[in-house]
């Protein structure tokens, strides 16, 4: 399943957590138990865009997708993205 992950985080499509599922043929609990494992083992990054601007706000961090960079949005989006620990097992 991990391989599976690395691969569809390759290929940067926006896709939900049940849908992400659904391809890798696992649950919604499995899939956030095996991007936890991802992520601690430095394979992936959780990436949090939304209305407060953080620590990383007017640096490369930022990504320009908070409030104090022009994105207004009540709500807050979240996204898994491949390290470069993640980038060169996917390339594999």
């Amino acid at each position: 399943m991990l391989t599976g992950i690395l691969n569809v985080l390759a290929r940067q499509e926006s896709l939900s957590m049940t849908q992400l599922a659904q391809e890798l043929n696992s649950s919604p609990r499995e899939l956030e138990s095996a991007l936890e494992q991802m992520e601690h083992m430095g394979y992936i990054r959780k990436q949090i865009y939304g209305q407060t601007c953080g620590a990383g706000c007017s640096s490369n961090e930022c990504s320009s997708h908070c409030e104090g960079c022009g994105f207004a949005s009540p709500e807050t989006y979240s996204f898994w993205v491949l390290t470069e620990r993640g980038k060169s097992l996917s390339r594999s």
